[in-house]
């Protein structure tokens, strides 16, 4: 008789809870077709967004404004040179009724005012180079203010092109609704950009035209697509996880097409969450760069490296990047202060703040810890890497640099092919010779304690260790797979 009872207590169970789990299932589902049919999602982010940016003592009435004046449509457009991006651009507006700028007709017309302004156009014009940034900054900020003040939907053609122009947009609070970035293969840039220049198309904003040799315009060509290609890496940086690359080699009505497409669709939605703060480090030569990209890349966060910041005062020959530069060719770590004012001044930027980040070699001292502390940037996921020392030194014997780009490069191992040109000009960095690697490494073992401490088995971090040993794939799935559980 009990185990009857038993029996049916539990087979009336089962039937409960799987009745329970059908209606949940069911609910679950009602409410993300609602959700996604009345666009909540997008309208939480869209306020998230805006709440962050501007911090109102009164959040409530705020969010109200905001819904009964919403925002205008800014869109973006930006790519090499002879990709046609203005004429694209023009299609979008005439489609679209939007009001446009185009920054090539900007700096041309302030050329033909004959202002001091036009002067500095001019003069980098002649020589075939970008515009200050300055320059650009003040006349496209003036643009974008005025149409801000009309609450228009707008396109702004031919912005931005450097990272200081990325960051100018930043500070301003423009967050791109859609930032197209056009893309063609490199052999053509030069090719079109020497079309041009051959034919004598060159206006340079009403100064007389020029002919060019072929040996000119073969120069110019290979210096513009270059310098092209070194800024834009940047601007994707800033713009991590939020532009949209379009193929420009495609048919015109191809590239407008999925434009417009893509205007009209939200990709992806995103529901208010904790911005992911992921920590990434490691021994040199532990592969800390190409995880950290393909986490930022895999969740569209924004991906922050210390190398990187360091290297950008040292190419603007900063008091900071000269200091940065001799400590790193000696091995020596950069002191706290100024490491803390670089990364302090990055990670609380607008796309960090909303997007979320992931850190990349950084901290590297108790001093370190201490100041994400002090900012209350308590990291979601911490990932050490672990490699033994002979492959450490294995590693950082065959990397390279190119001293143009400022790219790394392993010859040993890669499957990335690397053009002829670009192996040819390869040279190696003194931070990755024998004895000073060797020091690199003693510092990163009598700091991994004290990160240990700081965050193992600390909530809400998850902390994980990882061999950098294993094939990238393996390794990315496993980080994937932890992330996931925890």
């Amino acid at each position: 008789y009990q185990r009857r009872v038993h029996g049916d207590f539990e087979k009336n169970f089962n039937l409960i809870e799987k009745m329970y789990k059908g209606e949940k299932l069911e609910y679950q589902q009602q409410a993300e077709k609602y959700l996604e049919e009345h666009q909540i999602y997008d309208m939480f982010e869209y306020l998230m967004k805006a709440l962050l940016k501007e911090k109102p003592k009164d959040p409530i009435t705020y969010m109200i404004n905001k819904l009964e004046h919403p925002e205008p449509k800014r869109i973006f457009i930006m790519g090499p040179p002879g990709c046609r991006k203005k004429e694209k651009a023009l299609t979008l507006a005439e489609e679209y009724g939007y009001p446009t700028v185009s920054v090539g007709d900007l700096l041309d017309r302030e050329i033909s005012k004959k202002s001091d302004l036009g002067k500095k156009i001019a003069a980098a014009k002649s020589k075939f180079t970008f515009v200050e940034d300055a320059v650009v900054i003040e006349l496209v900020n003036q643009q974008i203010l005025d149409l801000e003040k009309n609450g228009k939907d707008y396109i702004i053609e031919g912005y931005p092109r450097t990272r200081v122009q990325a960051i100018g947009l930043q500070k301003m609070g423009i967050v791109p609704d859609n930032f197209f970035l056009f893309t063609i293969a490199e052999k053509f840039i030069a090719e079109r950009v020497k079309a041009n220049l051959k034919a004598g198309e060159v206006s340079e904003g009403g100064l007389q035209k020029k002919v060019l040799t072929e040996a000119e315009a073969d120069t110019i060509a290979k210096n513009v697509s270059l310098e092209y290609n070194m800024n834009i890496k940047d601007v994707k940086e800033a713009f991590s996880g939020s532009y949209c690359e379009i193929d420009a080699g495609q048919d015109h009505d191809t590239v407008v097409n999925d434009i417009a497409r893509i205007m009209k669709l939200k990709i992806k939605s995103n529901a208010p969450r904790r911005p992911p703060r992921v920590l990434i480090v490691g021994p040199p030569g532990s592969g800390k760069t190409t995880i950290g990209r393909l986490i930022a890349q895999k969740y569209d966060l924004i991906y922050v490296s210390a190398a990187n910041l360091l290297n950008g005062e040292t190419s603007q020959k900063s008091k900071v990047g000269r200091v940065a530069a001799q400590l790193m060719k000696e091995g020596e770590l950069v002191p706290d202060e100024m490491m803390i004012q670089l990364v302090e001044a990055r990670l609380n930027q607008s796309d960090c703040k909303v997007n979320g980040w992931v850190l990349e070699g950084f901290p590297k001292t108790e001093g370190q810890m201490n100041m994400l502390k002090g900012m209350k940037q308590v990291p979601s996921l911490v990932v050490v890497l672990q490699i033994d020392d002979d492959i450490v030194y294995e590693r950082h014997e065959y990397k390279k640099i190119d001293p143009i780009t400022g790219e790394v490069y392993s010859l040993k191992g890669t499957t990335l092919p690397i053009e002829e040109e670009t192996l040819a000009r390869l040279v190696s960095r003194d931070c990755d010779q024998h004895e000073i690697v060797k020091k690199r490494l003693k510092s990163w073992k009598e700091f991994l304690p004290k990160l240990e401490e700081t965050y193992k088995d600390r909530r809400p971090v998850s902390y994980t260790h990882l061999r950098a040993h294993e094939t990238l794939r393996y390794l990315v799935c496993r980080l994937l797979l932890e992330k996931k559980n925890n």
